[in-house]
């Protein structure tokens, strides 16, 4: 029986791969690239190492500027939908809303242009209801990425955001439901997703997000750490879950404590600008803290490579980005103890971990930093072997296997129906 299946499967990928030269994947994501943070380097990494597996992708999102279309210097196209978004660092529900209804709106024109195999979706809402309409009206499979905000369940002391949740629980499980796969980037959010929706168990599985070392590598033996300035870095939002707020408050702990050796920079933008400034000047640290704004991705790698520590003290996260970029650049990690962080830093080997909300217990962790440059050197080293596990190569493979085993199977595939616009 295992035999008829795997032979099954291999003549639906040698049908696809025949028939159509190549698998083609739509992926959706109403984030990437200017537009939006780790959910849409996700999406442009994944889709760049998909093409080079071979496959044909094609990526629809927000729209940051008047084209349509564009062709990404990695080899996969774009398809700006909606009105142009000005916002590049906040999405609002309304802006959600609105990208749902506008891929709905233009999906057959969507798939009549592309005609994808399978689709692609990260975020469970609003990206996942392109992939459960395309499914029921053109017999389309779906995977979808879940990332962490978009999980029932995430908590991180939002109101707004479990209210959110509760008022689109019902439509995130008949997303799920209806997906090939839910996938998860990190253990503790799967389990969040089984807490969720405990019946899908089979469909769940987890993989990672991963760190384009062709993009984020060391400065390498240029680089020497001044001891008289320790460049600390914070690269996110600028919001309640990323814990700004904390972290600027450890920098008021530090030189309360006499430790003036440092500097931060901060990288970002987002609701607490203004709260963040205002904390700045009421603490007296103006000369310590050096707010850059936000930075497009390709201007990360070199603040990475001048930077000496890298810190996040968020609430709770899915598997954040940054810290993999931070670590295949060869800065060791300090971070809050809270889930999310789990797969990609090892105490006292890659980073220190101290309680989120507690500016105290962050300042003693940076400064013991600071004043062990060996640990500091040994820590760098060991983030940038640490980071080689996560490969972008061996996660699109993986994401290709969930693919082909979608496209195998078959109760979820019949013939390909093919949509022309009218």
């Amino acid at each position: 029986m295992q035999t008829c299946f795997a032979l099954y499967k291999y003549a639906i990928i040698y049908y696809l791969m025949s028939v159509n030269k190549q698998l083609k994947v739509l992926m959706i994501n109403y984030e990437f690239p200017p537009i939006g943070g780790g959910g849409g380097t996700t999406t442009r990494f994944l889709a760049k190492y998909m093409v080079r597996l071979g496959l044909d992708v094609s990526v629809i999102t927000a729209k940051p500027r008047n084209e349509n279309t564009f062709i990404h210097p990695d080899g996969f196209k774009i398809h700006y939908v909606g009105p142009t978004k000005k916002n590049h660092t906040t999405t609002y529900i309304k802006e959600l809303t609105r990208f749902m209804l506008t891929t709905i709106y233009y999906s057959k024109k969507i798939i009549s242009s592309i005609q994808p195999d399978i689709n692609h979706c990260f975020f469970s809402i609003p990206c996942g209801a392109f992939g459960l309409y395309c499914k029921k009206v053109f017999n389309i499979p779906y995977i979808t990425s879940t990332l962490g905000a978009d999980v029932p369940g995430f908590n991180i002391g939002d109101k707004r955001l479990n209210t959110y949740h509760f008022l689109t629980q019902k439509l995130t499980r008949e997303i799920w439901n209806n997906s090939s796969y839910v996938v998860a980037n990190s253990s503790s959010l799967k389990s969040l997703c089984e807490e969720f929706s405990p019946k899908l168990k089979l469909k769940y599985d987890s993989i990672t997000n991963g760190v384009d070392t062709d993009v984020f590598y060391p400065l390498g033996s240029q680089k020497k750490t001044n001891q008289n300035e320790i460049k600390l870095l914070y690269v996110s939002r600028l919001s309640s879950q990323k814990g700004i707020e904390t972290l600027i408050k450890a920098c008021g702990v530090l030189k309360n404590k006499q430790v003036t050796n440092f500097k931060l920079t901060v990288v970002g933008d987002g609701p607490l600008r203004d709260k963040m400034f205002a904390l700045i000047h009421q603490l007296d640290i103006k000369d310590k803290v050096n707010f850059i704004g936000w930075k497009t991705l390709e201007e990360l790698p070199d603040i990475y490579k001048n930077s000496d520590i890298f810190i996040l003290p968020s609430v709770m996260e899915g598997m954040p980005s940054v810290v993999l970029q931070a670590m295949a650049c060869g800065l060791p990690i300090i971070a809050s103890r809270v889930k999310g962080f789990e797969e990609v830093m090892e105490e006292n080997v890659n980073g220190l971990t101290a309680e989120y909300n507690d500016e105290i217990a962050f300042a003693n962790t940076i400064e013991q930093l600071i004043k062990s440059p060996d640990l500091l050197n040994k820590m760098s080293e060991n983030s940038f072997e640490k980071s080689k596990q996560f490969s972008w190569q061996t996660i699109a493979e993986k994401y290709l296997e969930l693919y082909e085993k979608t496209l195998s199977n078959p109760q979820t595939i019949k013939e390909k129906i093919t949509v022309t616009s009218s």
